[in-house]
């Protein structure tokens, strides 16, 4: 019987120390990603900052979340924000180069830039609207307090 207990409280602790270290390495690209030089980034993707903060939407195919959840909180955030806010759609299956400029690590990834093309934030995953909204604000009003 304890030996059973000392194997899971060994398998538990191996896959709390294996959680804490995928975090802290996808902390770190997201770290050196906003910390970057973000010409890299705006050459990969073929375009230059407006001004206007701008939403980078990274996407495949075959992702299923990214067309039952992902478009619908950014079509949400298009009609919110208008014309004062970009959004790029990025397909990862046909620019790969872009995705790895931006460290993508899934599909659906969300990525919103500063108006003068600063990384603001790095969504991994699904990001709701209001979430994407609130960072779209955050860029914003870091611009205009300027």
């Amino acid at each position: 019987m304890i030996e059973r207990f000392l194997i899971v409280l060994s398998l538990t602790v191996l896959v709390a120390v294996a959680v804490v270290a995928v975090r802290a390495w996808s902390g770190r690209r997201v770290a050196e990603l906003t910390a970057g030089q973000t010409p890299g980034l705006w050459n990969a993707l073929g375009e230059s900052p407006d001004g206007r903060p701008s939403l980078i939407v990274f996407s495949t195919p075959g992702c299923t979340a990214c067309r039952t959840a992902q478009h619908p909180a950014v079509e949400a955030l298009e009609a919110r924000f208008g014309d004062a806010l970009r959004v790029l759609k990025i397909d990862l299956s046909r620019r790969p180069a872009v995705g790895h400029a931006f460290k993508v690590l899934t599909a659906p990834t969300t990525v919103v830039l500063a108006g003068d093309g600063r990384v603001g934030s790095v969504n991994h995953g699904f990001a709701p609207a209001d979430q994407l909204a609130a960072q779209v604000s955050a860029v914003a009003g870091r611009a205009s307090s300027r």
